[in-house]
């Protein structure tokens, strides 16, 4: 049995209920916490969790901060992308396999009701 296979509902809902957590919280916390702090003349926008308005969070950063939080973001984004091209030829190549094996699954069903030819001795 696979892992999504129908005895294995709570699992398969389990990890879907736990996807779409960190969906949402991924996508809360980068829309609805978007602030901008001005940190040695230049004005530098990013979002995470924080108290405080959009124009004056109750928080700063040094710029080594900024630079971490700047190289984070590069680094989920390209991870992101990167994961979505390698995922993508995955599934097309898992459904091709499972098609495959259902077809020889089938013609094998098919053989097995032929009978063997008569042996003369």
């Amino acid at each position: 049995m696979g892992f999504w296979s129908k005895n294995n509902t709570r699992r398969g809902s389990w990890a879907a209920v736990m996807l779409l957590w960190l969906f949402i919280s991924y996508v809360g916390g980068i829309t609805l916490f978007m602030h901008r702090h001005t940190i040695e003349g230049q004005t530098i926008y990013h979002s995470h969790f924080y108290s405080g308005s959009a124009d004056s969070p109750n928080h700063s950063h040094t710029s080594q901060q900024c630079k971490v939080i700047t190289a984070l973001s590069l680094y989920i984004a390209l991870a992101a992308t990167m994961a979505a091209m390698v995922v993508a030829p995955l599934f097309k190549v898992a459904a091709v396999i499972n098609d495959t094996a259902r077809n020889i699954t089938q013609q094998s069903q098919q053989l097995h009701l032929l009978r063997a030819p008569p042996v003369f001795i």
